[in-house]
């Protein structure tokens, strides 16, 4: 320092000090004062990062190995993690070979939850050389321990330590998220981009873009989630890019796009067939809105109106934390009108509020509670009082967590029974396979499960199996049986092509029934499976 530095310091004083801002000391900072540039690839972020991701992965993993069993994510809840598996696993062996990544799924619906997440798994499955169900349940438990490292990065710049922390410790160790987290599901996979993308965000517009538009081949939602955060940026009030940062998203979605159109005919499958299926109530049944559907709609709506007006507030002000507010805002919003006004509602059970579709709202519900503690809370005056609400806040947020703790017994008491359900189906698998004459087996097409038991435990491969969505008579129109001498030749070849040996099929499909009671001579029957819901028949000659 200069000479005449050091005297304009000694000029001022002790007493003519700039006061530092109240809370500074604690870590608490005004939201303009406290942005910062992205994360910096530094040693001390990446041990912070590290430690983070360890102490979050940890509790995901006990719960993944020592509180279910790992082979069993839970059937009859998240079945969908044995379907996410098969499209997987037949694409890999299947679709592959038929085209550049062309999915294949047994139950018609390999393109309805996106490309990355089967692309991934495939992935792996090629570098391990294990199939096993592990794989996808430790991708979804390490993937939301990044989520998690990232968004502390997140909180951190744009709040203060002591919000990104708590944030952090309420999402962490929510009991839903850690049990959801675990059970190989794709949602951590796409999160993890949004987040990462609004970590680089403003910086790299292009890679924000890149990102947000990857994260939008995960998981329908999550596409209409990143289109959102695209528009918004677009009007951002810092300098940005927008050109990059629209090329960033396009490219990516058009090339997307044309691949959805190239193999469904419709350049929006995932959006298209979530609207129709689940919003529309195509997929869905006419349920009776009963007092906890009618309770649960309500509330949807109540939840929508107040997320919505937050939103409008955030979109108007456009404060530097308002990208990722919106993002869980957004997720908020898309529930409220799932189950507030679409036929969605018809399928809520009250199980839901335990299920994974909620671990991003119950996230951001702890961050609003850390913000109103830990950021807001500590500003009101007096500034002496300042450490007393930084205490009283802590105090509200260990005991939110401590109470969080109490979802335990009710979640674990839905996860528990369905054991039973792994257990009969693995019991099928086993009483299927001690009959398998060799060739290939016709099965139903919603038994994901059951062909990983055939996989996985009794060595049967994708070649071996045959789903009923090929079989003839799903191409068949009219009726089958008026013309069935030349159907029935139709179907002599479908065996014989494919060297189907065993069919097992639901003994209410009456398609099988009517067949093997025309051709007494071509099928024998085997036995009856699944507590006498299903029915296997050896193919003895066409």
């Amino acid at each position: 320092m200069d000479q005449e530095n050091k005297a304009m310091v000694g000029q001022l004083g002790e007493g003519n000090r700039v006061p530092a801002p109240v809370g500074e000391g604690l870590g608490i900072r005004s939201g303009a004062e406290n942005v910062k540039s992205p994360t910096t690839l530094n040693v001390r972020s990446l041990s912070i990062g590290l430690g983070i991701f360890i102490v979050t992965l940890l509790p995901r993993l006990y719960v993944l190995f020592f509180v279910t069993d790992p082979q069993n994510p839970g059937l009859g809840w998240y079945g969908d993690t044995f379907h996410h598996w098969q499209i997987a696993y037949l694409s890999k062996e299947i679709g592959f070979h038929q085209g550049f990544l062309r999915l294949w799924d047994f139950k018609g619906l390999e393109y309805f939850w996106g490309l990355l997440h089967p692309l991934l798994l495939v992935t792996l499955f090629t570098v391990t050389g294990s199939v096993n169900i592990i794989i996808p349940r430790l991708v979804s438990s390490v993937g939301a321990a990044v989520c998690l490292a990232l968004l502390f990065f997140l909180l951190r710049r744009y709040f203060n330590r002591h919000v990104a922390l708590a944030g952090i410790l309420l999402a962490a160790f929510n009991p839903v998220g850690i049990f959801s987290d675990s059970v190989g599901m794709q949602e951590p996979l796409g999160l993890a981009m949004l987040f990462l993308g609004l970590l680089l965000w403003p910086r790299s517009p292009f890679w924000v873009g890149v990102l947000w538009a990857l994260a939008g081949m995960v998981r329908a939602e999550y596409w209409l989630f990143s289109s959102g955060l695209i528009v918004v940026a677009m009007f951002s009030k810092e300098k940005v890019d927008r050109l990059l940062l629209g090329l960033g998203w396009g490219l990516p979605s058009l090339v997307y796009m044309k691949y959805l159109l190239d193999y469904t005919g419709n350049p929006i499958y995932p959006i298209y067939w979530n609207f129709l299926g689940n919003a529309a109530g195509a997929w869905m049944e006419e349920a009776a809105l009963n007092p906890e559907r009618m309770w649960a709609q309500g509330i949807a709506r109540v939840v929508l109106v107040v997320a919505a007006l937050a939103a409008a507030w955030l979109v108007w002000k456009r404060p530097k934390f308002y990208l990722l507010l919106l993002l869980g805002l957004g997720n908020i919003i898309f529930l409220g009108l799932m189950w507030g006004f679409s036929s969605y509602i018809h399928g809520f059970i009250p199980r839901f509020i335990y299920d994974r579709l909620l671990v991003v709202p119950y996230m951001y519900l702890g961050i609003f509670l850390a913000l109103g503690l830990l950021e807001w809370l500590p500003r009101l005056p007096p500034a002496r009082a300042t450490r007393l609400w930084l205490g009283v806040g802590w105090v509200t947020v260990l005991a939110v967590l401590g109470l969080s703790q109490l979802a335990w017994p009710p979640l674990l008491g839905y996860y528990q029974p369905l054991t039973e359900v792994w257990s009969q189906e693995k019991q099928m698998a086993q009483e299927i396979a001690e009959v398998y004459p060799g060739g290939a087996i016709a099965i139903p097409q919603d038994r994901p499960g059951l062909v990983y038991a055939l996989v996985e435990y009794h060595g049967l491969t994708a070649q071996h199996l045959q789903g009923e969505m090929f079989d003839p008579f799903y191409y068949f129109t009219g009726d089958p049986f008026a013309d069935w001498g030349t159907s029935w030749t139709v179907v002599q070849n479908w065996l014989t092509k494919n060297d189907i040996r065993l069919l097992v099929f639901y003994e209410n499909n009456g398609n099988y029934a009517k067949m093997v009671e025309r051709e007494p001579e071509s099928f024998r029957y085997l036995r009856t499976v699944n507590r006498g819901t299903i029915q296997v028949y050896e193919v003895i000659g066409p």
